[in-house]
């Protein structure tokens, strides 16, 4: 397990604790430690098991850097990347390892995530809700190749459909070690910006010789307001800073060239470059047309710093779309505004109200709160394992 993290200590040990608790006993664990403020070697310490390892670069690298120096020092058959904001179930790895057992032609395996919404990550940073997957599946192959496809069609947003949004990413999986050698004998290395789960997914669909579903989460990812990747989705200039960070000279390379304020044009960059990194035979058109659609939306959800950031970025957006003879979709229409009260309501609704009893109101199924992440993810285990998870241990 390669566990990269960066100044967040506080997470991190609730990821350790998960993979200390793992019913897999043979496993070996490299933290990978990045701090610009805050270093993890106490809290690494306090969890450290036999065949765990701390390792510390000279000085802060890039994020995709950070992974592949933390990669070097991993020696295991199997080598997932866990996040330090995740959480392994307790059963994760030995269910992982007894599938691919029972199909060893396969040399990535993946699974999918629960989220965690903490109640007050500024108080109590433990306490949080789980949000349970609503259906599970046995485990299955899934076809690589068609993955890919799906990815560079953009024909929904990131993320719509659960399922193919987990397939092939090492965050939320596995890859063989010899999978491994053969992207690093394709592309130099496996891990690339500006995403390192992106840039490593695009050659690692393409050269699997047999990929597993789960079918079901093995992992709670703690919806943390510092990850990078919700606050780049959400604020604009994190988005750029993020950008410059992990690759300054890809901002005027991006598919829309300049375009940082879109998620989906960020992922697109990925995309596009892992694929050449493979050859020209691995190079997938991507869909410009619906990239100009997917940026649209993106820039819509997205929170401004200022009204210059802002004009800038549509600026580049427009440019795009007259290039493609995109027509931007109409804004879906407000609601009408309802006619003004009536007063005489008021006054008949108060007369009612004293002669006929309010009716109970039903009770509001809540998210049982959970002290850690960690006991949320043991629940979930049990969850999933003996009540309609359709697969037990």
């Amino acid at each position: 397990m390669l566990v990269p993290t960066r100044d967040r200590p506080d997470l991190l040990g609730f990821c350790l604790e998960g993979l200390a608790r793992q019913t897999l006993a043979d496993i070996e664990v490299v933290v990978a430690d990045n701090p610009v403020e805050l270093p993890a070697r106490d809290v690494f310490e306090q969890w450290r098991r036999d065949g765990w390892r701390y390792v510390l670069a000279p000085q802060p690298l890039a994020m995709h850097d950070n992974w592949e120096f933390g990669l070097q020092h991993a020696t295991g058959e199997l080598v997932s990347v866990v996040i330090d904001k995740t959480i392994l179930q307790p059963s994760a790895l030995e269910l992982a390892n007894r599938v691919l057992e029972d199909d060893p032609g396969a040399d990535l395996v993946s699974w999918w995530n629960d989220g965690y919404n903490p109640d007050d990550e500024a108080g109590e940073i433990g306490d949080g809700i789980l949000i349970p997957t609503p259906a599970t599946r046995e485990p299955e192959r899934f076809d690589a190749a068609a993955e890919l496809r799906k990815m560079f069609s953009l024909d929904e947003r990131r993320g719509v459909d659960p399922i193919h949004y987990f397939r092939g990413k090492i965050v939320f999986g596995a890859y063989a070690r010899t999978l491994l050698d053969r992207i690093r004998d394709a592309c130099g290395q496996v891990f690339y910006p500006l995403s390192p789960d992106y840039t490593s997914r695009i050659p690692a669909l393409a050269l699997a010789r047999g990929a597993i579903d789960i079918g079901r989460p093995l992992l709670v990812s703690y919806n943390s307001r510092r990850s990078n990747g919700r606050r780049a989705a959400s604020n604009a200039s994190y988005a750029k800073s993020f950008v410059l960070g992990a690759d300054a000279e890809s901002l005027r390379d991006l598919p829309i060239a300049g375009l940082y304020a879109s998620m989906h044009n960020l992922v697109a960059y990925d995309l596009v470059t892992s694929a050449a990194r493979l050859g020209p035979e691995w190079v997938t058109d991507l869909d410009r047309e619906k990239l100009a659609r997917r940026a649209r939306e993106d820039l819509e959800l997205i929170s401004w710093d200022s009204e210059a950031e802002r004009g800038e970025q549509y600026a580049l957006l427009k440019a795009e779309e007259a290039r493609l003879g995109v027509e931007p979709e109409p804004p879906e229409q407000a609601e009408p505004e309802p006619p003004p009260p009536d007063p005489l309501i008021p006054r008949l609704a108060r007369a009612v109200r004293r002669r006929v009893a309010p009716p109970e109101p039903e009770p509001v199924p809540e998210h049982p709160l959970f002290h850690s992440p960690v006991a949320a993810a043991v629940e979930a285990d049990r969850l999933y394992s003996t009540v309609g998870g359709g697969i037990n241990l």
